[in-house]
């Protein structure tokens, strides 16, 4: 039995061999084209199935979708989808509407720059209509301001005229002023922003994220900084007052007692009330906050034009040394031109605010200069008074300095034209050079003085003699005494 299975194998072999070599070799290859038939029938069953569940998957997927925008469609009642927010709308552009658009926002808080569109992306949607609600807040806040001047004068006028005295007046037609320029200032903005707009698009453009957000983070900086200050000045403040009040009761209240202190002009002719109490308050914080920012505004557009002059001139040194063509200069300083004409059409929107916030702020250093000659009744008077004298003198400094340095940025494009080769040297070079050299490109106060270097020197030098007059002049006497009738 077991010789069988042996006996079939050896006949199958022989009859294997019993055929030719053709023979064998053509039913080698029908095997092989058999099972090259049957792998491609099963790749091909593997592939259908494969393309079959993508496509099922592909239609289920675009049907969510498809619901998921019809629902969104339906609860925002809206024929478009929603948008989705995209990483392009975090990114800067590099432009100054962009850059400054939160530190309007937050001044149109404080019933300044009644602009529509500060936040938009294109200063095409700015508009200005003296309609508008924020229109309505500012006016309603400079007859407020007015109201409050015309208090102030008649209380000081009854009194005796001192130099110490005159101090609210001053500071509430400083504030009065500073809001009348701003809202003329508000109608001109979007025509402003769409020519500076206009040259930034015509200058070498930013290459990085990095440059582009540069202009912008110093610009919130200064106005984080600055108002942060303003406000820890602003808190002093009420805690000398409120400690004065404690010593100089007028009545058993002691809230009354600080209301009635810190508006003082408004009870010198109406009769105590909470309503008046807090507008004067009110008007006390809002005023307080303009005569900070309208430092930190000149401050802000400073930054803007010379950021723009080195926008110019960081592309100067990328070519500093170089041969490069006529061409090359001429559109350069096309360039520069353009960038001055945008800083004189800006010094003459705000050469008015210029002006006041540096006699102003002149006038209150000597003010408090002069002060500081008397004794303080309390450490937290002291603390309060020397806070606020520090920061008016930091503040000035910054103010002239960032005004300072559109000046500086101007002059260094000069530093570059006189490292051009002399084989590249061309008529072009040489217009341009004379053109730095002889125009003066810097902010001023109403054309009396212009925002340099040299200004904050001047104006040092203007504070010392005048406090040396002052002081000629000066009797020792208690500025915070309870008979007094003006508490500052």
């Amino acid at each position: 039995m077991r010789l069988l299975p042996k006996l079939g194998r050896k006949l199958r072999r022989w009859k294997k061999f019993k055929k030719s070599p053709l023979l064998r070799k053509l039913d080698l290859l029908h095997e092989r084209c058999a099972n090259s038939i049957q792998l491609e029938k099963h790749r091909s069953k593997i592939i259908f199935s494969i393309s079959a569940r993508k496509r099922a998957f592909l239609e289920t997927s675009q049907d969510y979708i498809s619901r998921l925008q019809a629902e969104c469609t339906d609860n925002t009642d809206t024929s478009e989808p929603l948008s989705c927010q995209t990483r392009k709308q975090f990114l800067y552009n590099g432009t100054f509407h962009e850059a400054v658009g939160k530190v309007l926002l937050t001044a149109q808080l404080f019933a300044m720059m009644p602009v529509r569109g500060v936040t938009a992306k294109h200063p095409s949607s700015l508009n200005f209509s003296w309609l508008h609600v924020r229109t309505c807040c500012c006016l309603l806040f400079i007859a407020s301001t007015l109201i409050d001047l015309s208090l102030t004068i008649y209380k000081v006028l009854d009194g005796p005229m001192s130099f110490n005295n005159i101090k609210p007046i001053i500071f509430r037609s400083c504030i009065l002023l500073v809001c009348v320029t701003a809202l003329n200032l508000a109608r001109k903005w979007p025509e402003l922003m769409m020519h500076w707009h206009d040259i930034e698009q015509d200058l070498p453009q930013y290459r990085t994220q990095k440059e582009k957000w540069r202009m912008a983070h110093t610009i919130h900086m200064v106005m984080l900084v600055g108002m942060m200050l303003s406000f820890a000045e602003h808190l002093l403040s009420m805690i000398s007052a409120i400690n004065y009040a404690s010593v100089c009761n007028v009545t058993d209240d002691p809230i009354k007692n600080f209301f009635m202190l810190t508006n003082d002009e408004i009870f010198f002719i109406m009769d105590y009330s909470t309503p008046l109490a807090l507008w004067g308050k009110l008007q006390n914080v809002y005023s307080t906050f303009i005569w900070n920012y309208m430092d930190v505004f000149v401050m802000i557009v400073s930054v803007g034009l010379a950021a723009k002059f080195r926008q110019l001139n960081d592309n100067l040194l990328k070519f500093k040394g170089l041969h490069m063509p006529p061409s090359y200069w001429s559109e350069r300083r096309i360039q520069y031109r353009n960038i001055c004409s945008l800083c004189g059409k800006m010094d003459n929107a705000i050469s008015l605010i210029t002006m006041v916030s540096f006699s102003n702020n002149l006038y209150f250093i000597c003010v408090q200069l002069l002060r500081s000659l008397n004794q303080m009744p309390s450490v937290a008077h002291a603390v309060y008074f020397y806070f606020s004298l520090i920061f008016l003198i930091g503040r000035t400094l910054a103010v002239s300095l960032y005004a300072a340095s559109v000046h500086d940025e101007s002059r260094y494009t000069l530093r570059y034209l006189r490292c051009v080769p002399k084989d590249s040297w061309c008529s072009e070079t040489k217009r341009f050079a004379e053109e730095i050299t002889s125009d003066l490109v810097a902010l001023s106060g109403m054309k009396f003085f212009h925002l340099t270097r040299k200004l904050v020197l001047s104006v040092a030098g203007t504070i010392v003699t005048y406090e040396l007059v002052l002081i000629q002049f000066h009797e020792d006497q208690n500025l915070w005494d309870c008979d007094q009738s003006n508490y500052s």
